[in-house]
């Protein structure tokens, strides 16, 4: 199961999500294990990032409503910045 769903609650299928560490996006429910630690961590999807996907995670949607310009559905690996 997905880590942010056991805290926050499930969101649908095919959302995007938006990492505040690197400032890209992915769909809820992709992430990396990092096992490195004493216990696992689900990661951002992208290998060079350290945020992790429960609390360095946002809504694409919730990205948007202070960026109206940003697309309905954002292009992988690109970055939106929120400055």
């Amino acid at each position: 199961m997905n880590d942010r769903d056991e805290m926050f609650g499930s969101l649908p299928k095919g959302t995007y999500m938006y990492c505040i560490h690197c400032e890209r996006t992915y769909k809820h429910g992709e992430h990396r294990i990092r096992t490195d630690l004493k216990e696992y961590l689900q990661m951002c999807p992208y290998e060079d990032c350290d945020g992790d996907t429960v609390l360095d995670s946002k809504e694409w949607s919730v990205i948007r409503e202070s960026h109206p310009n940003y697309p309905d559905t954002p292009v992988h690996g690109v970055v939106y910045s929120l400055h």
